[in-house]
C-alpha cells in the first residue's frame, strides 16, 4: 500500500513539473563589453560596460489556455548590471516588465509595467526606422536624436488582432510612477500606434502624450513614424519625429526645472534618422546617421545634434553573438558644451541569450 502511495505521489510531482515546464519559461540576456569613450571636457576612459547591444535581464513568462480562444499570460522581467550584479532599478523586483495579459480573438489586454510605444523596450514597443535602434550608445543610435519614451507603471494596454499584417496598440498609464494622489495630480501617459509588418516591409506611426501633471508643465506630444524595406542582403531604414513641449532632450537628458513659467513649455524638436543593414561575412554590418534640431522655450535658445554610428554583429550560434561599434556625436549652439552630445565611442562586446 505504501509503495502505491509513494508511486502515486512521485507520479503527481512529475506531472506537476511537466505541466509547469510546458507553460512557464525562464529566459534572459547576458551582455558585456570593453569600451573606450571620450566626452567633451573630460578625459578618455577605458571601462568594462554591459547591456550595450541588449540590456542584461532575466525573466519568466507563461500562459494558461482557458479554452474557447481565451488565455491568460504573464511576463516578469528584471534588469541587472552584469559587472556588479546590482539590480536595474533600486526597489523594483521586476523593473523592465511586470505584466498580466488576457488574450482572445478580439486581441490582447495587459496590465502592469512596460515600455511606451516609442521606448524600444519590451513587449509593446513599435519603434521602427533604425538599424541600431536604442542599442549601443547615444553618439550613434536613434536615442541620441529622438526623444523616446520610458517604461511606465500602472499601464493598461490593448493590442488588436492582426489585419493583413497590421496591428493597433493603445496604452494608458494611470500614473507613470505612482497613482496614489487624486487623478488630476498624477502624471499620465497616453499612446496610440499602428504597426505593419509583412515580408521585408515594416512601418509604424504613433502618437504619444505625457501630461506632466506631476511636473506642473505643459503636456508633451510626440509624433513618430519609421519604417524599413529589405532588398535581399540590404535593409534600408528611415524615421522622423516631431516633439512638442518635451521636458527631456534626446538621450533622456532632463531639462532644468527652475526657470519659472517659460520652462514649462520645454523644447520643441524635429528629428530624423536613416540607416542601412547589410548581410556580409556571415554577420550584419550597420551604418546610421541621426540629426535633430530644436528650441528651448524658456530661453528661446536653439540647438542641433548630429551623430553617426556603425556596428558589425556576428552570430557564433543562435544564442551567442559578438559585436563591435564606433560612434561619433556633436551638438551646436545651446548644447555645444554638453558632454552628453559631444563624444566618441569604440566598443567590442559579446551577447548571450538563454
Amino acid at each position: 500500500m505504501l509503495k502505491k502511495v509513494l508511486c502515486a505521489a512521485v507520479g503527481s510531482a512529475i506531472a506537476v513539473c511537466a505541466y509547469a515546464e510546458s507553460n512557464v519559461t525562464l529566459y534572459g540576456v547576458l551582455d558585456t563589453a570593453v569600451t573606450v569613450t571620450k566626452h567633451k571636457n573630460q578625459s578618455a576612459k577605458v571601462m568594462m560596460d554591459d547591456g550595450i547591444y541588449g540590456g542584461n535581464r532575466f525573466g519568466f513568462k507563461g500562459t494558461e489556455d482557458l479554452g474557447n480562444g481565451y488565455s491568460v499570460g504573464f511576463i516578469l522581467e528584471q534588469g541587472f548590471k552584469l559587472s556588479t550584479g546590482a539590480e536595474g532599478d533600486a526597489g523594483k523586483a521586476f523593473n523592465r516588465e511586470s505584466l498580466l495579459q488576457v488574450t482572445s480573438d478580439w486581441g490582447q489586454l495587459a496590465f502592469g509595467r512596460a515600455g511606451g510605444l516609442s521606448s524600444d523596450n519590451g513587449t509593446y514597443t513599435i519603434l521602427r526606422g533604425s538599424a541600431l535602434w536604442t542599442s549601443y550608445y547615444t553618439d550613434g543610435c536613434v536615442a541620441g536624436a529622438f526623444i523616446t519614451t520610458d517604461r511606465y507603471d500602472n499601464l493598461v494596454v490593448y493590442r488588436s488582432p492582426e489585419f493583413g499584417g497590421a496591428t493597433v496598440t493603445a496604452m494608458y498609464s494611470n500614473g507613470t510612477g505612482s497613482d496614489d494622489q487624486k487623478w488630476a495630480k498624477n502624471s499620465h501617459y497616453y499612446g496610440l500606434g499602428l504597426d505593419y509588418s509583412k515580408n521585408d516591409t515594416g512601418f509604424s506611426a504613433m502618437w504619444e502624450m505625457l501630461d506632466n501633471k506631476g511636473m506642473d508643465a505643459q503636456s508633451t506630444q510626440l509624433f513618430t513614424i519609421g519604417g524599413s524595406q529589405g532588398f535581399g542582403n540590404l535593409t534600408v531604414h528611415a524615421g522622423y519625429q516631431f516633439a512638442q513641449h518635451s521636458q527631456y532632450l534626446p538621450a533622456w537628458i532632463s531639462l532644468p526645472s527652475d526657470m519659472g513659467l517659460a520652462s514649462r513649455k520645454g523644447v520643441t524638436q524635429n528629428a530624423f534618422t536613416a540607416s542601412i543593414g547589410y548581410q556580409i561575412w556571415g554577420g550584419e554590418w550597420k551604418l546610421q546617421g541621426n540629426y535633430a534640431f530644436g528650441k528651448y522655450k524658456a530661453t528661446n535658445e536653439k540647438y542641433n545634434i548630429w551623430s553617426v554610428g556603425t556596428a558589425y554583429e556576428y552570430p557564433f550560434s543562435k544564442r551567442t553573438m559578438v559585436y563591435s561599434y564606433a560612434g561619433y556625436g556633436q551638438a551646436n549652439k545651446m548644447l555645444k558644451e554638453s558632454s552628453d552630445f559631444n563624444s566618441w565611442t569604440l566598443t567590442f562586446g559579446i551577447n548571450h541569450t538563454f
